[in-house]
């Protein structure tokens, strides 16, 4: 995309913003185009402004107009302040508007960048954690249609790990489909975990193009829209949450309005203007600690987490390995309980995903509170029944723990289940009669198995006769690491390529359908797996699932048809 920067007046490519976690993170795998609403669909709106901007801007002007937020220039490069900065800083927030400072990315390391950025954003009084201050930006562009010198995922990644350290918020990315891929090399390990905030300006209502799979939580639409106190040209955006989710980002409590900015100690939120209604369900002291589970977290506690998300109606298998499917699982559990989805499981959520368990509760809930008892060397099983067995395991360890010894599983004691260190792993018990190591299996034994882990039988004439035992180990693994819908359209019938020991006719090779339902799994191998040489004019990646090696191909026939073909070994 060509655009031409009102922060720089140069072209520009893309953006990363950083963002707390809870920026309304609204992740989608799969499509590899959105189907948009207009932007006029979304009632959240915010600028961004510089010095090019024509000042003085009317900042109050812009508020009483329904504009909610505003991103200001601060530095560029190593060296450079913006000389409006700090004023308008003071006159947004003054105004009532949501503000925060943005870096220009340029020449210069990562670690310089950002420390001549938090130098200067805190010269200002910002700090992060203010009434009305949102998180700070990083802005990544092309500089005259070129990637800035040295720019690249490891100094990305300095970058945003130092603003987080200063301003303790987890990144969010602004940038498009065109920079990750030109200037970050199609590596973006370091936006993994990142909201989107992304550009679009041309007409109609397709959205911006995904970035690892995901889509924005802010879009930038217009580069020359009008907003009512500023002169001239801007660019305007809209939020994908709602104007409560943008307001508790921005420390703002309800009836609460943005502090003017100061050099000294945060200053707390002011209370409620009107008292909170009572819970229901009695929650963790506000002072308690949880772990923070997110993308690549393993574990006891995730298990745990993904038995609650179970229990709160998400369909997510409890494997103790958090991915796609248990971050989108997560995002759906706090839309639906009111929370910031950003997919990462924080204080907030815990407090929402824990229940009141005790003898004779059953579900799901339970099997949680039994993985944790089994974690601290319990011999207990993990069967979702919460009997004698449960009971005595959760007073001994309330007992231990200094708690009330009443082996009734409340807030208090979850809380302390999570935070402990466990001595072992809660087990699943092998199966009376395991599969062969990688024997063939019977066209029943293949779909028998994929039926378990949902994966759909084979369409048209697809047969599994004589498929291996690992290969379709191998291809439940993918499902399970990539959380998304797997279509087999080609195993062991006649008509494949015989060349090679592992090929289809000997069970070592499936085909995946790539359109439709097979979107989702063709971003993921192209986002998360190791790119090798093509084979022939397919384009070819490598991985392990599960320990099993896995050869992904992008096939594309003479006579049409294209698929994934995938050996498994």
């Amino acid at each position: 995309m060509c655009i031409i920067s009102k922060k720089t007046g140069l072209q520009a490519g893309a953006m990363v913003a950083v963002a707390a976690a809870g920026f309304g993170l609204i992740s989608y795998s799969g499509n590899e185009q959105a189907q948009a609403n207009s932007p006029a669909a979304y009632s959240v709106k915010g600028f961004d402004t510089s010095h090019h901007n024509s000042h003085p801007i009317q900042w109050s002007a812009a508020a009483r107009a329904g504009y909610s937020f505003v991103f200001q220039k601060a530095t560029q490069g190593t060296g450079y302040r913006d000389p409006q900065f700090a004023g308008d800083f003071a006159g947004a927030s003054q105004a009532g508007l949501m503000a925060a400072p943005y870096h220009f990315y340029d020449s210069g390391s990562g670690v310089a960048q950002a420390d001549h950025f938090v130098r200067t954003a805190r010269a200002a009084g910002y700090d992060g954690k203010r009434p009305g201050q949102l998180p700070p930006v990083v802005d990544l562009e092309k500089i005259r249609g070129r990637c800035p010198a040295g720019v690249n995922n490891t100094q990305v990644a300095a970058f945003l790990s130092k603003a987080r350290q200063a301003f303790g918020v987890n990144p969010i990315v602004y940038t498009s489909k065109d920079f990750a891929d030109t200037c970050l090399r199609g590596n973006t390990g370091a936006l993994a975990n990142s909201p989107l905030w992304q550009p679009r300006y041309e007409s109609g209502t397709r959205e911006p193009a995904p970035v690892g799979g995901r889509y924005w939580s802010i879009w930038q639409y217009t580069e020359n829209g009008t907003v009512p106190g500023l002169r001239g040209k801007a660019d305007i955006n809209v939020y994908k949450g709602t104007l409560t989710q943008l307001r508790a980002l921005a420390h703002l409590s309800p009836g609460q309005t943005p502090t003017r900015p100061g050099t000294g100690s945060t200053t707390p939120p002011a209370p409620p203007t009107t008292p909170p209604a009572p819970s229901t369900t009695p929650s963790a002291p506000s002072t308690a600690v949880w772990p923070l589970l997110k993308n690549g977290t393993r574990g006891v506690n995730v298990t745990t987490a993904q038995h609650l998300l179970a229990a709160g109606g998400q369909s997510v298998t409890a494997d103790g390995i958090y991915g796609p499917n248990t971050r989108n699982a997560t995002a759906a559990f706090q839309r639906s309980h009111g929370l910031t989805a950003d997919g990462i499981i924080g204080p907030n959520t815990w407090n929402k995903l824990v229940r009141t368990v005790g003898q004779g509760s059953k579900g799901s809930t339970v099997k949680a509170a039994q993985a944790q008892l089994a974690g601290y060397g319990n011999r207990i099983a993990v069967d979702g029944a919460f009997g004698p067995a449960t009971q005595a395991a959760a007073a001994a360890f309330q007992r231990s723990h200094g708690l009330t010894a009443d082996g009734i599983i409340g807030p208090k004691t979850w809380n302390k289940l999570v935070n402990g260190t466990k001595t072992s792993t809660p087990t699943t018990p092998a199966p009376t009669t395991p599969a062969p190591a990688n024997g063939r299996l019977t066209q029943r034994q293949a779909l028998t198995q994929l039926a378990a882990a949902g994966i759909k039988a084979p369409v048209g004439r697809t047969s599994l006769a004589g498929v291996r035992a690992r290969t379709i180990q191998g291809v439940i693994a993918l499902k399970k690491a990539s959380g998304c819908t797997i279509v087999i359209t080609g195993g062991t019938e006649s008509g494949h390529s015989t060349r090679g020991n592992h090929s289809h006719a000997n069970g070592y090779k499936l085909d995946l359908r790539t359109r439709d339902e097979g979107r989702c799994v063709t971003n993921w191998i192209k986002t998360t797996q190791r790119k090798g040489a093509p084979r022939g004019n397919d384009a070819r990646w490598h991985g392990t699932l599960n320990g099993i090696s896995a050869e992904y191909v992008y096939e594309i026939p003479r006579s049409g048809g294209i698929h994934w073909d995938i050996t498994l070994i």
